[in-house]
């Protein structure tokens, strides 16, 4: 198992725009700050600034898309490696950032798994 530490994260990456979402979403939330992160969950406070990283970023797009689906764009594609190593990203800062994810990926699962081109 590995282990997420922020603060000395080095993965192997199979491409460069993997490695890249992972950094600047670590870098989000550290610039956020653990006292803040607390803070939004207790008041339950809706994370609207998390949603415009993921949408500015292109984070589902890139991460959620089977390359047949890509448009063309290198380095889009479903692929369970970087969904668990993403998972453990949003889990690691909080349970409200991952359940955004999971629940995009339980919606997607399905239809990239079925017949459905028509």
């Amino acid at each position: 198992m590995l282990l997420l530490n922020p603060k000395k994260y080095q993965r192997g990456h199979a491409d460069e725009r993997s490695r890249k979402l992972v950094e600047k979403t670590i870098d989000f939330f550290e610039k956020k700050g653990l006292r803040r992160i607390k803070e939004d969950d207790q008041s339950m406070v809706w994370y609207e600034d998390f949603l415009a990283f993921i949408k500015e970023e292109k984070i589902f797009a890139d991460l959620l898309t089977p390359a047949a689906y890509g448009e063309g764009v290198p380095g889009r594609r479903w692929d369970m490696w970087r969904i668990s190593e993403f998972n453990e990203v949003l889990a690691f800062y909080g349970l409200c950032y991952w359940y955004a994810w999971q629940v995009t990926i339980l919606g997607l699962g399905p239809i990239w798994m079925g017949n459905n081109e028509e």
